[in-house]
């Protein structure tokens, strides 16, 4: 026994309620305890709605968050055309029309046009109509890919009742939509390798979080998933600019140069993003420092993944890895897309459950729990990245887990034989 255990044993022995609760009973304290965090979450989101007066909530924020852009968005293509959103006078003209009491709001778009095709059936609903139905639809859509990752019903109630769920709601963000494609793109290529690619293809909406798909598809061979994910994003793009136009694209690359030279400004909110980018302008660091060293973080994140794919066998150890690493690896990330980090701790929480839990995990894994809700944190820079510390965390925790399955030596040396979940 280590000196972890005997701590906890010393703990379970001085103060026997907690034996009852976390040991003997701890399948249904962590019930429980879910259910509690779920039913506040829930009632802080339904206040959020009944409080609110012109679309202000009771926090002086727009209700629904972010959604109101996609709402307006929707709504705009059919009257201004796609191009014109990618103008943010326009975006924001519409924006202010469709909530007044708000004086500015000073956002853009910058999604690809195929995004369109996402938000384009909400603008057939009344506002709070289509808020409703965009959660119900992506939070149905996250509960799916979780069903496919680990058939435990306990298991996914308390991996949605993490604090990131209450960020994807209040944001009204793609959160779930961006999880959902991923851990499918990320868990199928080998089982069920149409959807993987599928998903893979229509991951193209947010193109910043498939950068390392590609690269993983092809270090596993999986190339029927590459190939089906290579003609849905082409058929994708296709279709919108059969649609929307050829100016719509070049819209869009315009604005995202544009909006690269805001991603590097002191303005940015620096405390919202999970990236080592982000994680280093809030403590100070000079642009050029900071970006320097994110790009060799992502190039190193790039070869582990590929490294990880090539040797390891177990499917979930590779999902792991890849959701983790996607997310890090882009500069451009924020705290309200922390439901991609759900579903590879729901892969690392069932290897701890059938396999044995590694020292501190279950420890580690109930912090990442809830810490979102503390953020995105404090603004100030330089201060402590919160929002960073939580998404790298959680990835060292996989590349823990994938370590001690496979062996360091089967890793780097030969292919690693590690049983599949």
């Amino acid at each position: 026994m280590n000196k972890f255990d005997q701590a906890g044993q010393l703990i379970v022995n001085r103060y026997p309620i907690f034996g009852t609760l976390f040991v003997e009973r701890g399948r249904e304290t962590m019930l429980a305890v879910a259910g509690l965090l779920l039913t506040a979450y829930l009632a802080t989101f339904g206040y959020s709605v009944i409080s609110a007066k012109d679309l202000i909530t009771f926090a002086d924020a727009i209700l629904g968050g972010d959604f109101i852009i996609f709402w307006v968005a929707a709504k705009a293509v059919f009257t201004d055309g796609a191009a014109a959103l990618y103008d943010n006078l326009v975006l924001e003209n519409a924006l202010r029309e469709a909530a007044p009491a708000r004086d500015q709001f000073l956002v853009s778009w910058q999604y690809p046009p195929t995004m369109f095709f996402m938000v384009a059936p909400f603008a057939a609903l009344p506002f709070l109509p289509a808020y409703g139905a965009w959660l119900v639809v992506h939070s149905a859509l996250f509960a799916g890919a979780l069903s496919q990752l680990w058939r435990n019903g306990t298991a996914i109630f308390v991996a949605f009742a993490s604090a990131a769920t209450l960020q994807a709601w209040i944001t009204g963000q793609t959160g779930f939509l961006t999880a959902a494609l991923l851990a499918m793109a990320a868990a199928m290529p080998t089982r069920r390798p149409i959807l993987a690619g599928i998903a893979a293809g229509l991951l193209t909406i947010k193109p910043q979080f498939g950068l390392l798909i590609p690269l993983a598809f092809a270090a596993a061979g999986c190339w029927r998933a590459f190939s089906v994910a290579a003609i849905t994003a082409i058929a994708l793009a296709g279709a919108s600019v059969m649609i929307f136009g050829v100016e719509a694209w070049i819209a869009f690359f315009e604005a995202v140069q544009t909006h690269g030279g805001r991603l590097q400004s002191d303005v940015f909110p620096f405390n919202k993003v999970i990236s080592p980018y982000g994680g280093l302008m809030m403590l100070g660091t000079p642009t050029n420092i900071a970006m320097g060293v994110h790009v060799l973080c992502a190039v190193c994140l790039a070869a582990f993944v590929f490294l990880v794919w090539r040797k390891v066998e177990a499917w979930d150890l590779r999902a792991m890895i890849l959701c983790t690493a996607a997310a890090l690896a882009t500069p451009y990330a924020f705290y309200y897309e922390l439901p991609i980090f759900i579903p590879p701790l729901l892969l690392l929480a069932h290897r701890g459950v059938r396999d044995g839990w590694l020292r501190g995990e279950r420890f580690a894994l109930a912090i990442l729990w809830v810490l979102p809700v503390y953020l995105p944190g404090s603004g100030d820079i330089p201060g402590v990245p919160l929002a960073f510390l939580a998404a790298f965390s959680a990835f060292l925790l996989c590349v823990r887990r994938v370590i001690h399955e496979t062996h360091v030596s089967s890793v780097f040396g030969g292919r690693a034989a590690s049983q599949a979940a």
